[in-house]
């Protein structure tokens, strides 16, 4: 946000508003954008050999290379999985239970589906969900939609050319993850 005395004023007003509402995450960001210190963002990358990247492409490829040396290493390689009694599939209750212990307010994945799509569908959307945790219980195929995850870099301290000083975090979609929270 600028420093000027009018964004200074609107500001002013924005947190007025916010806590006039009890809204502490709103009031939160706005103080967190008026003090937030300018860091202007990088859009150079250094590739594996230590040039530097600055086309769009070429950064998504080098970042799209470091997150596949880094989350499919060797380790999980060869590994063949042991043929285990399969459990009964998931209750009703247990995807209500999943579906209530989604968190409101957070980043969509791949697929744009906000976790409050869930929690406020009611029965129509618990049923449906149960259904399709159900049929992938049944048959063992995840969605193809579901196994996409969208990245993002997250700035450590050091150099910012380098990938390895990002944290990534990754979005999935909030309908895999209640599948995951029945699961496991």
């Amino acid at each position: 946000m600028e420093t000027t005395a009018p964004a200074r004023a609107t500001a002013m007003r924005q947190l007025e508003g916010a806590n006039s509402k009890n809204n502490s995450s709103q009031h939160f960001q706005i103080v967190k954008s008026v003090t937030r210190k300018f860091q202007p963002r990088l859009q150079v990358i250094q590739s594996a050999t230590g040039e530097n990247l600055t086309e769009a492409a070429q950064i998504a490829d080098r970042w799209k290379g470091y997150c596949e040396d880094l989350y499919c290493g060797e380790e999980g390689k060869g590994i063949e999985q042991e043929y285990c009694e399969q459990e009964p599939p998931p209750l009703r209750s247990e995807a209500a239970r999943a579906i209530r212990q989604r968190a409101c307010r957070k980043a969509t994945g791949p697929d744009q589906v906000p976790a409050e799509l869930f929690k406020t569908g009611g029965d129509t959307v618990l049923d449906r969900m149960h259904r399709i945790c159900v049929a992938i219980w049944e048959t063992g195929e995840w969605p193809e939609e579901w196994t996409f995850s969208t990245f993002i870099p997250l700035p450590k301290k050091g150099d910012l050319k380098q990938c390895a000083n990002y944290r990534t975090s990754a979005l999935a979609s909030h309908a895999s993850n209640i599948l995951l929270l029945i699961k496991l």
